[in-house]
Formats: structure tokens, sequence, C-alpha cells
């Protein structure tokens, strides 16, 4: 643990939390003239990934060993504002099943901030980016390398990253898959050596990943290694000395017997399983010499962190690429946007930033479907934004907005809550209001329009020469209050 008790309070602080499948990390950083400064830090080897069953369930004493790791963390997360601290999930909870809930929302109200599950392939790119604020020297190509918990985070790119890859194998899943015993040589076969082979063989799809680039390795299992092979210090993994090393730790009979220079105990029960990935990695990527990043996951958070807040929110640059690759006319995106906000004004003058950036994002995507069919765009815009890897987005996020735009206009279909996930029916309605108003791709002005919430439900009222003049919105907005009521919720239309 680090801490700085000198940093000067008119600097705007960050805090990142990596909920990873091995080990819980927390960064507080903030920048200095561009440069970020670390100003504390801490970890907890949870193990979260060791508890997840063969029906992904979380086992409750991991749970409380890692609510136990959080309610030590949380205060150094308190106080900050709600858009400078980003809370992450990894491979472990992408996996649990719907049971983990409960577990987010322990979380949840231990560090009053929301935990986002994110994909592989986000957690790739938040990785490049840590990784990327500590390169020094002119920009080239890189491959960097972070072995997690319960995934392996391959990434290669210049500036940014161009190709991005997440691979189901990690330290923690290895020890169990081929180290339970505890045993690495087990007479007739050796367990490190099948780990190794395992490791190959998830790989042969991207040998070619780490060609003509300066490979750089980040976190736990690359830093452990580093530090044995080096007395301790971050220096360059060369091939020939993991090579020997490798070796070495072939030859201990088991896990437990394993005694190296500079290894962390705590590191040592999933030492063997990272290592056998690491050189798995090696022989096959062909590499020579891996130089290792002192940042990973968590600086890559806080320089995201601080893009958004200051212009450069990755999310808003997935949302043009989508709406480009979908060939979304962009004015009428622009259109229901606009009024979509107006009226989401008037039903909450004081709405959250991000439920007002949600509402946009639905908007601008609502006719991404379009350019693939004209009758089914809305189930097919829905899919396509759930399972499109978006840059910056977690599942959460993008469950929400694939609600949105499945659901903006005709029957609103029912849909389970949970974690993360909670129809909001404010932006709901706003949404579909906007379609309606726009349904023709005219510009309307809407002045005079008032919504307003009527007790449990909502009230629209609309001046009398309005409607005279649109006489096909009226007809569909009738429509409309049937579509809620068959919800148990009340539309009121009244002109004036």
């Amino acid at each position: 643990m680090t801490n700085d008790n000198n940093a000067e309070p008119n600097h705007e602080r960050y805090a990142a939390l990596d909920l990873g499948s091995n080990s819980f990390h927390l960064l507080l950083a903030e920048f200095r003239e561009q440069r970020m400064v670390r100003l504390h830090t801490d970890r907890a080897m949870v193990r979260l990934a060791d508890g997840l069953d063969s029906e992904r369930n979380l086992a409750p004493e991991v749970v409380e060993r890692a609510l136990e790791a959080l309610r030590r963390f949380a205060p150094v997360i308190q106080g900050l504002p709600a858009d400078n601290v980003r809370v992450v999930g990894t491979n472990t909870l992408r996996l649990a099943s719907t049971q983990a809930d409960g577990f987010l929302e322990a979380a949840e109200a231990i560090l009053g901030a929301p935990i986002e599950i994110i994909s592989g392939v986000e957690e790739a790119r938040l990785i490049f980016s840590g990784v990327m604020a500590a390169a020094e020297g002119p920009p080239r190509l890189r491959c960097a390398v972070d072995i997690g918990g319960g995934s392996t985070e391959l990434v290669r790119g210049v500036e940014g990253p161009r190709q991005l890859q997440s691979v189901n194998m990690g330290c923690v899943a290895f020890n169990r898959r081929f180290f339970d015993s505890g045993k690495i040589d087990a007479g007739k076969r050796n367990n490190f050596v099948r780990a190794r082979r395992a490791a190959q063989a998830e790989l042969q799809e991207l040998r070619h990943i780490a060609d003509d680039s300066v490979v750089i390795g980040a976190s736990g299992t690359i830093k452990s290694v580093a530090r044995i092979l080096n007395d301790g210090e971050l220096l360059p993994i060369h091939r020939n000395d993991l090579d020997k090393l490798a070796d070495k730790v072939a030859d201990f009979k088991t896990v437990d017997a394993i005694d190296l220079p500079y290894l962390d105990p705590q590191r040592r029960p999933v030492f063997a399983s990272g290592l056998a990935i690491l050189h798995g990695i090696f022989r096959e990527l062909n590499i020579e010499v891996m130089q290792v990043s002192p940042y990973a996951i968590r600086e890559g958070i806080v320089h995201d962190l601080a893009g958004r807040a200051h212009g450069g929110d990755r999310r808003a640059d997935s949302i043009a690429n989508l709406m480009e690759r979908g060939e979304i006319d962009r004015e009428q995106a622009a259109r229901v946007a606009s009024t979509a906000l107006q009226f989401f004004a008037q039903l909450n003058p004081h709405s959250l930033k991000s439920q007002r950036r949600m509402l946009s994002w639905a908007a601008d995507l609502h006719e991404i479907g379009l350019a693939l069919s004209h009758s089914s765009f809305r189930k097919l815009g829905a899919f396509m934004i759930e399972h499109a890897d978006m840059a910056g987005f977690s599942r959460s996020e993008q469950e929400n907005l694939a609600y949105l735009v499945r659901n903006q206009r005709g029957d609103i279909k029912a849909t389970q809550e949970h974690y993360g996930f909670h129809p909001n029916n404010d932006l709901l309605l706003c949404l579909r209001l906007a379609c309606i108003v726009h349904r023709d791709h005219m510009d309307r002005d809407i002045a005079g329009l008032v919504l307003a919430a009527d007790g449990p439900g909502y009230q629209l009222e609309i001046p009398a020469q309005w409607l005279y003049h649109y006489p096909a919105i009226e007809d569909l907005l009738e429509l409309e209050v049937e579509c809620w009521a068959d919800k148990n919720i009340k539309l009121t239309l009244s002109s004036s």
C-alpha cells in the first residue's frame, strides 16, 4: 500500500477499482500538468474465481472475503464526485450467474458507487490505455499482455488499439484446472507442462499478434516473474531466463514447495499456473523479450475517467462509429434527441447527467437496424447494441441502451430486472414521444407541449391548434396511451 499526503487539494482526483478474478486493486490518482500522480494504492488477494462453482454461483466465504476487502477500500472512494469513480468487474463477474446480483448489490452499498461488468474487449482496451500511459519513446507498434485471474488480454496497436483479444485462461482458472490437487510433478504427467500446452492451444489463432512489435507485460503474474528473474526489479523478461525458470518450477513436486527469491507468499498458490500461461505465450507467439509495465487496467481507468471529464469520452466515439456503420440518418437522430431531451427536462428538471446521456445515445441509435430490415429494425438494432464491442461501455449500459431502442415504438416488452439493468420509464416515454413527433423525419416545434408526472403516471398537455395541424400524430398518441395502459401505467392526454 502507498499513500501520498502531500497532494495538492486543487487537483481533481479520480479513483479506479478493479474487481479482478484473482485480486482487487484500488488506485486513487490525480493529474498534475497532464501527468498522472498515484496518491494511494491498495490490493486484496480475494481469488474470486476460486469461489465460482460449476453452476457459476459464488461461494459464501469468497463473497464475504470480497466484501471485507471492499469495506477497507470504501473510505478512499466515498466523497469523490460520482463521475470521478469507476468500479469494474472482469472475467469472474462476467461468468457469474444472476446469483451474484446479491453480492454486487451488497458491494455497491458498501462502496456507494455502481459496479460495471465490462467485456473482455473493454478490459483489454483499458489495459492498453494504462500500459501506453507508462510507455516511453516515440509511437510505435506495441503488443500489451496481461494475465489475470480468469482471462488473459492481448492488445496490439500504436497510439490506440488495433486488435483486442480476451482469451479465457487465467492464473486462478488454470490453477483449478491443472493444479487443484496441489501437485506439479505428478510422476506420469507433469501438470505444469499440461497447463503450458493448454495455453499454447488457446493462442494458436493469435500467434501473429506480437509480430514486429514491442511486447509489454502488465499485472501480477508478469511482475512476479520479472522480479524473480531480475533481483526484485521490474526489468525485461528474456526468453532464455524464462525457459530456465519454467523448467525449475516444473521440477517442484507441489505448489506449496515452490521456493523462489522475491516471490510474494500471497502469489505462490497461483504462481505455477500463471507462469505456465506466460511460458505458453512466449513460445506460441515467438517472443524473445518482454518489457514490463508498472501500469495496468487501474491506470487505464483513471485516464479514461479524466478523458470523460474533459471531452474525450470513448463512449461517444463508439456511438459515432455505430452511427456510421449503421448508415444512420444523422439529422433524424439529432431531431429525435433534441425533442426527447426537451421532454425529459420537463419531466425531470434535476436529472442526472448519466440519464440525459443515455437518452441522447438511444436517440442517436434508434434507427440503427434500418440498414438491415424495415420490419424488424428495432429488434435488430437492440441485438446489435447489446452484442457489439462498444469501447467504453459496460455490459449494463449496453443492456439499458438496447432496451430503449427495442421499445421505441409498439408494445413495450416486459423485461426482467437484474443488477445494473433497471428499465427507466421516464427515459422510455420521452424517447417514444420524440419518435412519434418525428415519425415522418420532419422538423417539428414542440413549444407548448408539456410533459409532467401525474401521480404514478404521466400527463401530456398539447395545444389544440398543434393537434389540428398534425392529425396523424394525434392518432399515434392515442395508441401510445393504450401501450402504457397495458403496463398498468396511466398516460393522460389533455388539449388546451
